[in-house]
Formats: structure tokens, sequence, C-alpha cells
């Protein structure tokens, strides 16, 4: 019944926009391509969210070297590591800021891959998505530095 009334609503979404393209168009690109349209969007591609409030993100790199993004990251944005722990190969991360607890869990999935959850607590309720985001931001950025704009040799 739920799946019916589910289906119902995407149909109907679907045929109520104007022009026949809206339908060739699945609802979830549209979705996905709104909330990640700019590089510097709070969502960006790869980054999954649940609704309980953590963010998800798997990087194509070591555990090892994740770790390293996040204590730099930690360090830059200035929030204070609290506690660590090892539990066979995933690696916990607590750390704490001005009314916000971060807790960070990196999962080794091969030996080049590590998949990082993410939860921003504000005020011990509350989750910080945007706050989540641009930490997955920064810890990208470490692991994956675009490369900069050099003047051509004559």
């Amino acid at each position: 019944m739920v799946r019916f009334a589910l289906l119902t609503l995407a149909l109907a979404s679907a045929l109520s926009c104007s022009g026949c393209a809206a339908i060739a168009i699945p609802p979830a690109a549209v979705g996905a391509a709104a909330v990640s349209g700019s590089a510097g969007g709070l969502v960006r591609a790869g980054t999954e969210y649940t609704m309980a409030g953590a963010a998800y993100r798997t990087f194509s790199s070591p555990v090892k070297d994740v770790y390293e993004a996040v204590h730099e990251t930690f360090q830059k944005l200035e929030i204070t590591p609290t506690n660590e722990s090892f539990d066979g190969a995933d690696v916990t991360i607590h750390g704490v800021a001005i009314d916000r607890k971060f807790t960070v869990k990196l999962d080794p999935i091969t030996p080049a891959l590590t998949r990082m959850k993410l939860v921003v607590s504000q005020h011990g309720i509350g989750k910080d998505r945007a706050t989540a985001g641009e930490i997955i931001s920064q810890v990208e950025q470490r692991l994956h530095p675009a490369p900069s704009a050099s003047p051509p040799n004559d």
C-alpha cells in the first residue's frame, strides 16, 4: 500500500511538470543535481546522510591517510580531539568545539578504500549537517588537493 502511494506520488509529480522532458528525467537525478550543484555545495556528491543526522563518505584512500586528514582538519578548524579508540581496523575519534561534539568513525573497506561516518551533535540533541558537510569537504581536500595553477613556462 505504501509503495503504491509513493509510486502514485512520484508519477503525479513527474506529470505535473511542464514539458515532455520532465518524464525522462528521474526525480532522484533532479534531487541529486540540486543538492550537489556546485563544488562548494553543502552536500557533495558521494556524501550520504541518515535520518539520524550521520554523514557518510567513502574515500579512495587507506584508513591511515584518512585518519591523518581528519586530524589535520580538526587542527585547522580548531576542533579539540578528546578521545580515540581502536577496535580491530576500525578507528573512532571524538572531538569538541563550541557547542558541538564530533564523532568520526573510520571503517576500512579494503586496504585502499575507507568509509567515514561523521556525526556532529549540537547542544546534545540536534545534528549539524552543515558543519558535517564542511568537515567532510575539508578532509577530502587534504586527501586529494586540487592542482595549483602555475604560469606557463616560456
